[in-house]
């Protein structure tokens, strides 16, 4: 059976818009997550759109790094959800406490593959990028960086 290419057409867009719904926001996290919240909002990911210029933040191919969220939900930045998924099923605290049920229902763990979608050879202005390295700087997770944060109250 072949699928017309008006269907076909709708249905990507019907897809997109399902997966946009997705998207709650960083602040949606903030609540169970302060720590990592106030970790991330300091950081460059939050700051990637404001970034570029005037031009750049035109430019479909800047935005779908410094801004990849959906467009209908106008979030500008790296945010929580950029890199581990959209969190409409899994942003319940019931489901948080079930590492498998959450990650069933889409939250996702980062890996160096995920990042280098946008910190790789083609991106204008990066540097190498050493994913290791560049992981420490994003800590808002491990033991190491809460002992840290328990030490700087």
């Amino acid at each position: 059976m072949r699928v017309a290419p008006i269907v076909l057409v709708i249905g990507l867009s019907w897809a997109r818009a399902l997966s946009a719904a997705d998207f709650l926001g960083p602040e949606s996290c903030q609540g169970c997550h302060p720590q990592a919240y106030a970790i991330w909002k300091h950081s460059k990911h939050a700051r990637s759109a404001a970034s570029l210029s005037p031009q750049q933040q035109r430019d479909a191919k800047c935005q779908t790094c410094h801004s990849p969220g959906p467009s209908e939900q106008n979030l500008a930045s790296v945010s929580c959800e950029t890199c581990h998924g959209g969190g409409q099923y899994y942003v319940a605290s019931y489901v948080m406490k079930d590492p498998e049920l959450a990650r069933l229902v889409g939250l996702q763990d980062p890996s160096e593959k995920s990042c280098r979608t946008c910190h790789d050879a083609s991106s204008p202005s990066l540097r190498p990028f050493e994913f290791v390295e560049k992981l420490k700087a994003i800590d808002h997770w491990t033991a190491e960086r809460g002992k840290k944060g328990a030490q700087d109250r």
